[in-house]
């Protein structure tokens, strides 16, 4: 039933063209805004969010992005996975969204004061480094 569903509505083409459509105006956006160090990259239909800042710590700046989408009613937390319960009025809400959170963000980047419009702490690796493997995680 599942692959009968997928072929009557075309599923993998529809994720692919609006999964597409939203990275293709994501990094548009980034580029308008002028920030060179925000690339969303990925298959269009699971695109994350990169952040590599030359001197500003990335998981601060993720945390305060998050915060921002967060208050415009999008829940993330680096990426996109679309389903096919997705519309184009889902991605241009969401393109929105961005559009507002990233001026804060920015601003806060040029500012150099993150943490101050950073409503709790940032977020945290969640994984170890492999050359402490075989070590407990500090509590």
């Amino acid at each position: 039933a599942t692959i009968t569903e997928l072929q009557k509505h075309n599923i993998p083409k529809y994720l692919n063209d609006l999964g597409g459509y939203l990275k293709e105006e994501l990094n548009s956006i980034f580029s308008i805004y002028d920030m060179p160090y925000l690339a969303c990259s990925g298959y269009p239909y699971r695109t994350i969010v990169n952040i590599a800042h030359p001197e500003l710590n990335s998981l601060e700046i993720k945390s305060l992005i998050q915060q921002e989408l967060f208050k415009r009613g999008i829940l993330w937390s680096g990426f996109h996975t679309l389903s096919f319960s997705h519309t184009l009025s889902d991605i241009e809400y969401t393109l929105k969204a961005y559009k507002d959170a990233l001026l804060p963000v920015k601003q806060a980047i040029e500012e150099k004061n993150i943490l101050k419009n950073l409503k709790g702490t940032p977020v945290a690796p969640v994984f170890r480094k492999t050359s402490n493997f075989n070590t407990k995680p500090k509590s």
